[in-house]
This record gives C-alpha cells, structure tokens and sequence, in this order.
C-alpha cells in the first residue's frame, strides 16, 4: 500500500496582514445639505417637549441632541419648531456632536425614541 504524502490544509494558511486602525475618529465639522426637496426624514418638524432626561441610561449622541435642544438660544433654534437638519447642524456647531459618521444618520436611529419617550414630538 502507498501512500500519498502532503502538507496539512493548515500549513497552507499564509498569516493575515495586521489591519492598522487610524490613531483618532474623524471629526465631522460640517453637516451636508438635503439632497432633495420633498419631505424627508430631515424635513419633518419636531417640538421640545421640555423634558430634560436623567444621567442614566442614555447614550452620549442622544443626550447631546437633547441638551442642544433645550440649551439652544431662541435666535439659533425655535424649539417649538426645527428639523432634524437644524438640531444636528447646531449640535455639531457648538461641538456637542461629534461623530465619525453622517450626523443626520444619529438623528435618524434616536428619532423614533426620541418621540415615544416624550422628549420631542412631531409638529
């Protein structure tokens, strides 16, 4: 009987190149305009309901919407009217937002929350 000799399945592996993460997040330091002009997501008017949450159990993007919101001068944003653009615009303006990915993109997972929990509500 003869038997073939070969190299185990796992010598043949060849070791994956270390992937390099960058040192530091980008920074988003502007917020691009509506593509289109119908009533998107970012077009849809929302209130402060005037609640402000508690320390816990929230994440930091969200808190920061929320404390924009509420610490907003009335020249910078009318509260009882303002989009999804006009929060994050300011939120990343004054430096409470800061995020690696589109802002919008924040504003869009917390929006439903936001609402049901009573700290905006849609106009």
């Amino acid at each position: 009987m003869h038997t073939a000799t070969s190299t185990p399945a796992s010598a043949k592996r060849v070791p994956a190149k270390a992937v390099t993460k960058p040192l530091s997040k980008a920074k988003v330091t502007s917020v691009p305009k509506p593509s289109s002009t119908g009533k998107g997501a970012s077009r849809t008017l929302y209130k402060f309901i005037g609640k402000v949450p508690e320390t816990k159990g929230f994440t930091p993007q969200m808190r920061s919407l929320i404390l924009t919101v509420s610490e907003a001068k009335k020249d910078e944003l009318n509260s009882s009217s303002f989009t999804a653009q006009d929060l994050v615009s300011l939120a990343v303006k004054q430096g409470n937002l800061t995020t690696g990915q589109d802002p919008l993109r924040i504003f869009r997972f917390y929006a439903k929350r936001l609402v049901v929990e009573g700290y905006f509500a849609k106009v």
